[in-house]
């Protein structure tokens, strides 16, 4: 009742519209402290990024030019299609587009698209879903089950889901056969991520040592979970007002075969000479919107 209360007492100010959000960072960041010292982090890295594209067909072949091999997708019957960068752990990144608008998440995608291609969630590997809402109750946050994933019930314009990873029966080895020798999507940077790196905290992520270190300049944070970075910048990184996601982080074993890809496709990318871990960064012109770091690991 209370809560009910201050909202209304506040929606004629100019920053009501905001308030969601901000009492969602608020409550994050008081139970972020307790819950990030976790031993088993309920989030253990990324599942899937779909990035939003207006024309299938031509982020097909320019991801294929940077060196990926690309699984087929499916039409769908809301008039959504995509195809998948699948990776052997079962990360992914995904080239979705919708051809009409037939249904909630058909319409939410081409009203993405208003603005240009781009990165349009963050999926967040959770394995464990008894967990998941177990660390959620407590903080007033329940879980809505829409698409084949789950996002947050109360939280609905935070474009953040959870799932558990989808290894598809018709995955083959050539679709994990990257030229490029990719293997992982391994982070991600978000600039201004406040809310979606609250999330991450109070579901296990931990401050990290890591070097955050790239094209974008420092990381002025680095949240780290078993699987995944979560590498944070100021909202003055954005490529676009308002969406968050930035780069993506993709795991390579050899760099130098990533270059010789980009080199003959003619694809200009730009090389961190002082970080610890070589890595090439590739423009978002090239990407359909983000920025794609190709690091080398083992």
């Amino acid at each position: 009742m209370r809560l009910k209360i201050a909202v209304s007492v506040v929606r004629s100010r100019p920053w009501a519209p905001f308030l969601p959000r901000l009492l969602l960072i608020s409550c994050l960041a008081w139970f972020g402290t307790a819950a990030s010292r976790a031993s088993d982090a309920v989030v253990r890295g990324l599942d899937h990024v779909p990035i939003a594209v207006g024309n299938l067909e031509k982020a097909r072949a320019d991801y294929e030019a940077l060196g990926f091999a690309i699984k087929p997708g499916r039409p769908h019957a809301n008039g959504i299609e995509n195809v998948h960068v699948k990776f052997p752990d079962g990360t992914e990144v995904e080239l979705i587009t919708a051809t009409r608008s037939a249904d909630a998440l058909s319409s939410d995608y081409l009203n993405w698209l208003k603005d240009g291609d781009g990165p349009a969630y963050l999926g967040l590997f959770t394995p464990n879903l008894d967990a998941l809402a177990m660390v959620l109750r407590p903080r007033g946050l329940s879980l809505l089950s829409r698409d084949g994933v789950l996002l947050l019930k109360e939280q609905p314009s935070l474009r953040v889901f959870f799932s558990r990873r989808q290894h598809s029966p018709t995955d083959r080895p050539e679709h994990f056969a990257h030229p490029n020798t990719a293997f992982s999507l391994s982070g991600v940077w978000l600039a201004g991520g406040e809310a979606e790196s609250g999330i991450v905290r109070i579901l296990g992520g931990a401050p990290s040592a890591a070097e955050g270190c790239g094209h974008l300049g420092p990381a002025r944070e680095v949240q780290a979970v078993p699987e995944a970075g979560f590498y944070l910048l100021p909202a003055s990184a954005q490529l676009v007002p308002g969406r968050t996601i930035v780069a993506l982080t993709i795991s390579v074993r050899d760099l130098a075969a990533a270059r010789r890809i980009l080199d003959k496709s003619a694809i200009r990318y730009f090389r961190s000479e002082n970080c610890r871990e070589p890595a090439v960064w590739i423009a978002p012109a090239a990407t359909h919107g983000v920025w794609l770091e190709l690091r080398q690991q083992s």
